[in-house]
């Protein structure tokens, strides 16, 4: 009896020490197979936990020159492909879209000749990912997601580690960015008409890719436009858009798609209609509204902002109430490299970032 107990034990030790070493090795494979991937969920972090607001650190450009060689994609499901390949390594589906936002952006200069920026991005609910990224061969930058466009839920949050191998997407998904060398880019929902997509012989970028692009790439406004001019650019969610992109220099202009051509307009400030239709009233009394206080502050200023005034203007033309409100506000300073950020509506609350790693 004695023998056969003892017997037993010494087949669990085998039993356990078998899948002890099975267990190892399946981790050290994983390991590897995902280095990646955990170097870059290891760096999410809660900014704001009550908001559901979080930060995000990605050293490289996690296979974005790999996309761009590939053709780039012509819609959020190519997108979603592609990532899918890279983040799960075909295991489970990512998916990627870009519901279209409700928002105000103005570029302006302070006394000293810094550029400064400020964006709102309105919408139902998000839950904002500031992802700062280091590209081997391009320019710093900070970004933001709404990581929502990746979960399709305002309830998800990048907390366990599926979802935060799902955040990782977030790279692919800006809503708006600065760079190091003082380019800004913001996506804008245009409420009139159908964004018509170009159909030609170039390679395809959807929105948001195209403005990981242009923060990768382009220092300037000349640069981005260049970049844009390379590729057939296609709607994002369902929706129609636009680009307003701002540089250090002071050239500030909207990057719009008007029956499948790419139409560049001159403007400090931008909201929900084409300035290139020359309707100002396509977009609705509230992006009318926006538009005109902007402008009006730009004016009266003759061009000359402070930070501070840029931030006034972004409570001024928020959205407190109603469906859309204001999830987020960036207010950039060149002077100091840094974005500003704002939740909610709280322009208490100032939450900073360098624009390049302070590593």
């Amino acid at each position: 009896m004695m023998r056969e107990k003892s017997g037993k034990r010494k087949l669990w030790k085998i039993l356990l020490a078998g899948f002890a070493v099975f267990f190892i090795t399946f981790m050290a494979g994983a390991g590897i197979l995902f280095r990646e991937e955990l170097k870059i969920i290891g760096s999410i972090r809660p900014v704001i936990e009550d908001k559901n607001v979080y930060y995000m650190e990605i050293e490289g450009d996690y296979h974005f020159e790999e996309f761009l060689s590939g053709g780039g994609a012509s819609s959020d499901k190519e997108v979603s492909a592609f990532l899918t390949n890279c983040i799960s390594k075909g295991f489970y589906q990512v998916e990627v879209t870009n519901e279209g936002p409700s928002c105000s952006t103005i570029s302006a200069r302070d006394s000293a000749g810094n550029h400064v920026y400020g964006r709102n991005f309105d919408w139902q609910t998000s839950v904002p990912i500031i992802v700062r990224c280091t590209p081997q061969d391009g320019y710093a930058s900070v970004s933001t997601c709404d990581f929502q466009n990746i979960t399709e839920s305002s309830e998800v949050v990048p907390q366990n580690m599926i979802y935060k191998m799902l955040a990782v997407a977030a790279l692919y998904v800006p809503m708006d960015g600065i760079n190091e060398a003082g380019l800004c880019v913001a996506d804008l929902e245009v409420n009139e008409g159908g964004m018509v997509d170009a159909d030609t012989e170039k390679p395809d970028l959807t929105i948001t890719t195209a403005i990981r692009l242009l923060l990768n790439r382009a220092a300037t406004v000349e640069e981005a436009v260049e970049l844009l001019a390379q590729y057939d650019i296609h709607a994002s969610g369902g929706i129609s858009h636009h680009l307003a992109i701002s540089d250090a220099a002071g050239a500030s202009v909207s990057v719009e798609f008007v029956e499948g051509e790419m139409i560049v307009v001159d403007t400090k400030c931008l909201t929900n209609f084409n300035l290139a239709n020359g309707d100002t009233a396509a977009g609705g009394e509230s992006a009318q509204e926006r538009y005109e206080l902007l402008c009006s502050a730009y004016d009266g200023k003759n061009g000359i902002l402070t930070d501070v005034e840029v931030k006034d203007l972004l409570r001024q033309v928020s959205k407190k109430e109603g469906e859309w409100q204001t999830q987020w506000s960036i207010v950039y300073r060149q002077d100091t490299q840094t974005a500003d950020y704002y939740f909610t509506g709280d322009y208490q609350e100032k939450f900073s970032y360098p624009i390049k790693s302070q590593k």
